[in-house]
Order: C-alpha cells, then structure tokens, then sequence
C-alpha cells in the first residue's frame, strides 16, 4: 500500500503498527532520512503518478499491507474504561479517514469496521486522517452483527447514533455509559441496519435545531463523542 502525505508518511514512521519500507520525496528533506528507512528523491510527477493523485505534498511511502486488528484484540482490552467505535457501512474513504481522525482525538480505543458491506482503509483513507490511521486500531470484521453480540457477552453497552421514535437524547446518553461502550454510526445514506439497531441497548439522537436533518457522518462522531468525554 502507497501512502502520501507529511502528516501520513511522519504519523507512519513515529507508530510501532506501521512498516514502513520506502520513501520518495520531491520536496526538501523533512527528516525521515533518519528513521533508517530508505529514502528516495523523485519528481512530483513521479509521484503522482505512484499515488494516483496530486494531493501528495510531494512525498509518498510504502508500508505494505494496512495491518487491521484482530476482532479478539478489542474484546481482550482491560483497561479500567473501553470505548470502540463501530462504522456500519461507510463508503467513502474519506469520511471513513475523518472519522479515524476524530475518534484518535477523542481518544478512542479501536474503529471497527465491516468487510463485506463499506470501505477499507485506502491511501484516500489515509491521508484523510491526518496520520491517525497509524495510530488507532482498526478492526475489519466479516460480521458486524456478530462481533456486536460477542462485545454484548463481554459486559459492552451498546449505544446506536440514529434518529428515531424511542431514541434518548445525547444530554441523556452520558448518564447510561459504562466502563466498556460500544458506538455505532451509520452512513449518511443507508444509515444503521435493523441487525445492528436491535442489539443495541440505547438509540441516541442528535439535536437539529436548524433545516437539515443530520450532520455528515464525521462531525456527528466528533458531536457525539467530544459531548460525552
């Protein structure tokens, strides 16, 4: 997998999950000649063409395979206060690398997505979140619904952001979190599926006071989250 990007490529190099075996750069040397990584000086069309896009910053990396954790890494985790977010069928790499980027602010302890139905992490991805992508775990499950009820049995509280008849309000959600919580968003347009909406223990919604009905799908992540911790 090629990354790009100062944030991504730096983020990369300072994380224990990432491995990175190449850089090229275009631009001045920005210390990663240190790292003891191979360094590599091209043109920006080089890498432009390398990364498939013009938004490079003049520097791009190889790190191989996007290591995803595993689903037992997330149930297995002991600290005193657990708190994962769960993505159901988001898309678009780049809400997905916005979303990565708020939960490493909010200082989440995984992402978990699904394999079948939503995006992976991407270059796009990537660069989207600033370098979080380096730094949060990431859960990539073949069964959303099944990983649910596996956190259930493990003691998880599972809070679903979504508007709806019987939903509480977010002022209401803080009083109900337990040590070990599970959030799940949907994507803007299909929103959370009916497997997932019936295992979760509260539906929470998000007050629009204005025209529109919903926010894009980071910043009520970034709503809900910074409202609660």
């Amino acid at each position: 997998m090629i990354i790009y990007g100062t944030n991504p490529v730096r983020e990369s190099l300072a994380s224990n999950r990432i491995r990175v075996s190449e850089i090229y750069f275009s631009t001045k040397k920005l210390g990663f000649e240190c790292r003891g990584v191979p360094v590599f000086r091209k043109s920006r069309d080089f890498i432009g063409k390398l990364t498939g896009t013009s938004s490079h910053q003049g520097v791009a990396a190889e790190i191989g395979d996007f290591p995803y954790e595993d689903e037992g890494a997330v149930q297995a985790l002991s600290k005193p206060q657990v708190n994962l977010v769960m993505l159901d069928r988001v898309n678009d790499p780049h809400n997905l690398g916005a979303v990565i980027r708020v939960c490493d602010g909010a200082g989440m302890d995984a992402v978990i997505i699904g394999e079948k139905f939503g995006t992976g992490v991407t270059a796009a991805a990537f660069k989207t979140s600033a370098g979080a992508a380096a730094h949060v775990p990431i859960v990539r499950s073949p069964s959303l619904a099944g990983l649910t009820e596996q956190l259930l049995k493990a003691g998880f509280t599972v809070f679903s952001v979504e508007n709806g008849v019987e939903a509480i309000s977010l002022a209401d959600a803080k009083s109900h979190l337990s040590p070990r919580n599970l959030f799940i968003f949907g994507s803007e347009g299909e929103g959370i599926s009916k497997a997932l909406l019936r295992k979760s223990r509260y539906v929470v919604t998000l007050p629009m006071r204005g025209h529109v009905n919903s926010l894009n799908l980071s910043t009520s992540v970034a709503a809900f989250l910074y409202k609660l911790f």
